[in-house]
């Protein structure tokens, strides 16, 4: 994978996925990406922002990062917690897991050590 080209850190409140969202919409511009697969990616980011924000932890933030492969095109959205150290994250990302493999072709989900979702990879190929 190349080097990150785009990163955007938001706050962790589900109306700053709109800004993700719209961040996307350019990259998507910029790496020639046509309209399905831009509005899949979109789709996909809101999906992500829900699974990473709805978990046993506060989210502090969101982290967008945009890596240019080449061939390929991976945004990873990671999630950086409040100080709070729960350890009781149930699991409940396999219908979000399932939503966003209908989205995107390759989708890795990322746990940390209590078991929330801290990072959401998702991969497609650049010409679409």
């Amino acid at each position: 994978m190349g080097e990150a080209e785009i990163s955007l850190r938001v706050p962790g409140a589900r109306e700053f996925a709109l800004v993700i969202r719209t961040a996307l919409g350019g990259v998507a511009v910029l790496k020639d990406l046509n309209v399905g697969a831009m509005d899949d990616l979109r789709t996909a980011a809101d999906e992500a922002c829900d699974c990473l924000l709805h978990q046993g932890r506060l989210v502090e933030s969101i982290e967008m990062t945009v890596r240019d492969g080449g061939e390929r095109l991976t945004v990873s959205l990671e999630a950086r917690f409040a100080g709070d150290k729960r350890t009781d994250c149930t699991d409940r990302t396999a219908v979000s897991q399932a939503v966003l493999e209908t989205l995107i072709p390759e989708v890795t989900l990322c746990a940390c050590a209590c078991g929330c979702v801290q990072r959401i990879d998702l991969t497609l190929p650049k010409a679409v």
